[in-house]
């Protein structure tokens, strides 16, 4: 009789790994349970992750699941051991705290996503945060953090981003997607902002090469820009913010060598007859070499397009690769694009490509829009002589389902 295997069972439920393309493969691999043996000199699994989803019908608890894992943590150290990549879904509930692992547990992570839902912080003593900033500390090699969806003060924000700059000075890429400020404190972000100086900047995090902000309160960015030294950012994605943010950060990293930018032009507002004061704006964007612009219709890309090429003609860009990324489909009048992209390649030899969310992909086509590929096409005919028009998707680089792969 074979003794009983020492893999443990948590690995095939909850624990996803690039080993084998299923769960019934990973399972059924002998590789696997011979290299989890104690003796073993080297681990078959490039990564383990460890996930906890939000509690669903006719299943425990997460905390309950959340306990039992850590009990088998603390009696095996070989999970923890091989652990790297933790993706934490935290519900609105009293015991939330008790979902977050105990530090001593887990202790050799290189990358923490939270995904949380309805999570509320009230302040800086919020114990919620306290179990993070723990958890934070006896993790210092961490390398990427994701929080996501959060509502949060922001006199704890700020502590909470300062110390993740303070406790991982290894860290490389930060993802920040919905953060807000709770209802109930009106202009919380202004006047925090307003009433808070600047922290040391010897205790500036120096290491930060990848930043994703999406979906969050305006004074997220101030708070970041606190906390972390942005010159050495290499890639940088700003989406759905509002535009003075935008102008902020992008400022910010005037003499950073970003590779790598995406920018959402959605909720740019009206250009003014006065906009020498965004000169500066479009004199950087010029400067990168991978541009992603993402813009709602097609008449507002005319626009930012010319002053892109303005730039460009005052000063020697570096622009190799633009992207447009449309969030709707474009009518069948929506031809001065063509032309707007004519004018900035007369000066710049540009690879160029066009892209549209996927929602819209799926939508009934209606008389007023062009939705196929070749109709799209017979509106950018300067292009299409050219040869050079292309369709691809957005590059989310900072999607967390590939972050294992892209990232480290």
């Amino acid at each position: 009789m074979s003794p009983p295997s020492t893999f443990p069972p948590e690995i095939f439920d909850n624990i996803i790994d690039e080993l084998a393309t299923s769960k019934n493969a990973l399972s059924a691999c002998s590789l696997v349970h011979s290299s989890w043996a104690p003796r073993s000199k080297t681990h078959m699994f490039r990564n383990i992750a460890y996930k906890v989803d939000s509690p669903e019908r006719d299943q425990r608890p997460s905390g309950d699941r959340t306990a039992a894992f850590q009990q088998h943590v603390a009696s095996n150290r070989t999970v923890a051991s091989y652990a790297r990549h933790l993706v934490l879904t935290l519900t609105n509930r009293e015991n939330i705290a008790a979902e977050i692992p105990q530090a001593s547990q887990l202790h050799d992570l290189l990358s923490l996503i939270l995904k949380c839902s309805n999570l509320i912080i009230y302040s800086v003593n919020d114990a919620v945060l306290t179990r993070l900033l723990g958890f934070i500390r006896q993790n210092n090699r961490l390398k990427r953090i994701s929080l996501q969806s959060v509502i949060v003060d922001p006199s704890a924000f700020d502590v909470f981003m300062t110390c993740v700059a303070i406790r991982t000075r290894e860290l490389q890429a930060l993802h920040l997607h919905d953060v807000w400020a709770p209802d109930w404190i009106t202009d919380a972000w202004s006047r925090w902002r307003t009433g808070h100086a600047g922290c040391n900047p010897k205790y500036k995090s120096h290491s930060l090469t990848k930043l994703c902000i999406s979906h969050c309160e305006d004074g997220v960015i101030p708070a970041i820009l606190r906390a972390f030294d942005v010159q050495g950012l290499q890639r940088l994605a700003l989406l759905s913010l509002d535009w003075d943010s935008c102008a902020a950060m992008v400022s910010a990293t005037l003499h950073a060598t970003l590779l790598d930018l995406t920018m959402d032009f959605s909720n740019h507002r009206p250009m003014s007859s006065n906009v020498s004061r965004e000169d500066h704006i479009f004199y950087r964007l010029a400067s990168i070499p991978n541009l992603q612009l993402v813009l709602k219709h097609f008449r507002d890309a005319p626009s930012v397009l010319h002053r892109l090429y303005c730039a460009s003609s005052q000063r020697q860009p570096l622009l190799q690769k633009l992207h447009l990324h449309f969030r709707r489909y474009p009518s069948p009048t929506d031809t001065m694009v063509d032309k707007a992209l004519a004018e900035l390649c007369s000066i710049i030899p540009l690879r160029i490509s066009i892209g549209f969310d996927a929602e819209e992909g799926v939508r009934a086509a209606c008389a007023t829009t062009v939705c196929s590929r070749e109709q799209i096409a017979a509106l950018f005919p300067f292009m299409n002589r050219r040869g050079s028009l292309r369709f691809q998707s957005l590059d989310d680089w900072w999607d967390d389902s590939e972050s294992r792969k892209s990232d480290f």
